[in-house]
């Protein structure tokens, strides 16, 4: 009977060692599993913040082609309008847009992360450039007709 209470003890013991053990590892595990989701939050919202940024340099150089076109304004609408949806922990987005040969488009932002006071601060632009399609057209027409005129084929 004795050696019979002595085996239920330990295996008692052995149980709460596991307890014990589980107890050590967890804050380690929750520590890795939530840097990872603030991690995925950081990635998703640069790869958004990237592609709104070429979507609305993009917009600007379409503008541009146009007699009246304004371009700082289109870029600049499509780029706040964009920049107001799919963010996931994110603060203090800004926007910046610049014209002239080219249409560029900066966004600046924090992902916050609850634990520690972290901020990454993510910076992302996109540009293109403003291409005129006629004239671009006409300059290609005059060359093939240059090129047949010398005997080219």
């Amino acid at each position: 009977m004795l050696n019979n209470c002595r085996k239920i003890r330990k295996q008692n013991l052995k149980q709460g060692s596991f307890t014990v053990e589980a107890a050590c590892v967890m804050p380690m595990i929750l520590l890795v599993l939530f840097g990872l989701l603030y991690l995925c939050f950081f990635v998703h919202n640069r790869a958004w913040l990237t592609a709104a940024a070429y979507e609305s340099a993009l917009v600007g150089s379409m503008e541009a082609v146009k007699e009246n076109g304004q371009v700082y304004e289109a870029a600049g609408m499509r780029s706040r309008e964009l920049g107001n949806t799919g963010f996931f922990g994110a603060e203090n987005l800004s926007i910046q847009t610049n014209t002239g040969k080219r249409v560029q488009v900066m966004y600046s932002l924090d992902t916050i992360a609850s634990y520690g006071g972290f901020r990454w601060h993510q910076q992302v632009s996109g540009s293109s450039l403003v291409v005129r399609p006629v004239k671009r057209i006409r300059t290609l027409k005059a060359a093939s007709e240059f090129v047949s005129a010398i005997g080219g084929e």
